[in-house]
């Protein structure tokens, strides 16, 4: 069974996230494509949403060798298979991944503008991928940097993921949920019927329309006035 398009599979998650709801839950969206389905997520439980930018790192050199990726917040992740089938030493691959992060955090600010990325220190984190397929390295960098701000709990959520890579994410999350699992899913969009690209402006225009209902968190909970329904 496949979605029709984001907006009813970010629908359905919601759904399944309801009960993990607490007072000072937030959600990040994985990328542009995570955005839009935790638009309709925050907007359904009524509570914050942000971005969260996490970029592959293929070998110097050799496009779609993915030998780790890097995410804000301080994520890295370095693919094992990747590094050994890399003809670049290990001290070179390190440097790239420095020099990826740094496009990230860029990345990553351009798209929040100037409001800044925060995190709560006493309540859920929901990192939501558009889909989670074979090989994606993203995740496990976002979840790392995400870790690294220590949340009471850290969860990963997706519409549909391969079985394989959800078990694997396991050990980077509190908890994985998952609308419906496949054993074999190598591109995500084979989960939707419509999969058009969410282009930078739609992003901006998804966390805009956000900060409209829901009280942005601070440091140790909701900031000043705010109120969950």
């Amino acid at each position: 069974m496949r979605f029709q398009d984001r907006a009813e599979a970010g629908r359905r998650l919601a759904m399944l996230l309801r009960p993990y709801r607490d007072e000072s839950m937030q959600i990040f969206g994985l990328g542009g494509g995570g955005v839009r389905v935790g638009y309709e997520v925050a907007r359904a439980l009524r509570v914050p949403l942000d971005i969260w930018v996490a970029r592959q790192v293929d070998a110097p050199a050799q496009p779609g060798l993915g030998v780790g990726a890097v995410s804000e917040g301080e994520g890295f992740f370095l693919d094992v298979d990747g590094v050994r089938s890399a003809s670049a030493p290990a001290a070179e691959l390190t440097r790239w991944m420095d020099a990826q992060a740094g496009e990230v955090a860029l990345c990553a600010q351009r798209l929040r503008g100037p409001h800044a990325r925060q995190v709560p220190t006493d309540g859920t984190v929901v990192l939501v991928a558009e889909g989670i397929a074979a090989g994606d390295l993203r995740i496990h960098a976002a979840l790392r940097g995400l870790r690294r701000q220590r949340p009471r709990r850290l969860l990963l959520a997706a519409p549909a993921g391969m079985a394989g890579e959800l078990e694997r994410l396991r050990v980077e999350a509190d908890e994985v949920l998952c609308v419906q699992f496949t054993w074999d899913l190598a591109c995500v969009s084979q989960a939707y019927e419509a999969f058009p690209p969410v282009l930078a402006f739609e992003v901006r225009q998804l966390l805009g329309q956000a900060r409209l209902w829901a009280p942005q968190v601070r440091e140790g909970g909701l900031e000043e006035g705010g109120r969950w329904m």
